[in-house]
């Protein structure tokens, strides 16, 4: 980890409060004189202590409350771990990282009229942009209210919540590729929470997670029931519990096209072994090759912020449909059954017996041989009779 987020966190940490012992819980923060809110869009920076100095280009300051609702760059976790003589202590935790994983040490928290002043050293952490553009950045010059910050904690029922933006839209369905540091309770209605639980030449085999209590740091898809990320929220929860076994995808969490140096600020898209969610050429959803726009200053392409992707072996195909386990074993079985036909010139069935047990794919004549009895064929009930 880098050092700025340690100057962050030193400065930043009375903001997260509304009282002066607040509750464990995720919040946003935003500046009280130019109403910007944080976002923390990479973990790299450098600080001077002595002069007091520092590069603030991983804290991005934004104007727009509504962009906050789905940016899990915007998401802080507050957690007071104890008190001592200097008062209450706290660790807190963001896109990965926390001041504790930082220094070893927990910060201090300290509350005056109504909002926080970031001090340090006789130094205060500002919004310098003190114009009404809608990029600010962080500094020590300001006074006055450019200096105060307040914070709202995130909840369903509030102002501050957090729902899930979908960016792919496919056959009336949409879906996003998620990856974030919280953990969740999808409680929209229509939602649902996938996983690629393995890859095959021809497909990307999904299974659902139980829609109770999702943990953090799990790469996902989310399947929403409308496109309105009003209509998809989900409830923050504090669970860093064990993913599902096996799960193929990955996450990444910044793309800082401001630090195109930095290893740490985005992640480079590799068509050789990686692909993202999207639309296939055929309309279905599959993971296809990225068409993220390419990079005027370094000529390459690199992966969203706060979404997951798919490690895939050198040599796989551009598009990997997805596939239900369901659908794929039907796949494979049509694809029997065509190459079946076109050596034989039939057309064969999957047949089951009533109680499930398979008899085999038949042709039209070995179906009415069949002895008498109720028969599954192709989904429908056949009879044979005596």
């Amino acid at each position: 980890m880098r050092r700025l987020l340690l100057l962050f966190f030193i400065f930043l940490s009375p903001l997260f409060l509304k009282a002066q012992n607040p509750e464990d819980g995720y919040y946003r923060v935003h500046n009280l004189g130019s109403e910007r809110y944080v976002y923390i869009t990479d973990n790299t920076g450098s600080i001077n202590y002595q002069a007091m100095t520092a590069d603030f280009g991983a804290l991005q300051l934004w104007k727009n409350q509504s962009r906050t609702v789905s940016d899990p760059a915007s998401v802080v976790y507050l957690k007071k771990m104890g008190v001592d003589s200097g008062g209450p202590y706290y660790n807190l935790q963001s896109q990965g990282t926390g001041i504790y994983e930082i220094i070893k040490k927990y910060i201090y928290l300290y509350y005056s009229d109504g909002s926080y002043q970031l001090y340090a050293e006789g130094k205060y952490l500002c919004d310098n942009e003190t114009t009404d553009i809608d990029r600010g950045y962080m500094g020590i010059d300001r006074k006055g209210n450019y200096r105060r910050w307040l914070a709202d904690r995130i909840d369903i029922g509030s102002d501050e919540w957090f729902g899930i933006r979908p960016s792919i839209e496919c056959n009336g369905r949409f879906f996003h590729p998620f990856y974030a540091d919280f953990g969740f309770i999808p409680i929209a209605e229509g939602m649902k929470v996938w996983y690629v639980s393995r890859v095959e030449a021809e497909a990307a085999i999904i299974s659902e997670l139980d829609a109770g209590l999702i943990p953090a740091r799990v790469p996902l898809i989310i399947e929403c029931g409308s496109q309105s990320v009003s209509d998809n929220k989900i409830d923050l929860r504090y669970s860093y519990a064990t993913g599902p076994a096996g799960n193929k995808l990955k996450g990444v969490y910044f793309n800082n096209p401001d630090r195109p140096k930095s290893v740490d600020s985005r992640k480079e898209f590799d068509k050789n072994t990686m692909r993202v969610l999207g639309t296939m050429s055929d309309g279905n959803l599959g993971y296809v090759l990225s068409n993220a726009p390419v990079d005027t200053k370094t000529q390459k392409q690199y992966l969203a912020a706060n979404q997951s992707y798919l490690i895939v072996e050198p040599g796989m195909p551009d598009e990997i449909a997805v596939m239900t386990e369901k659908e794929y074993q039907k796949f494979l079985e049509d694809r029997q059954n065509a190459s079946v036909k076109a050596v034989t010139g039939e057309n064969l069935y999957p047949v089951y017996m009533i109680s499930g047990r398979k008899v085999g794919d038949l042709n039209d004549s070995q179906i009415s041989d069949l002895p008498a009895g109720i028969y599954i064929v192709g989904n429908r009930k056949y009879v044979v009779g005596e």
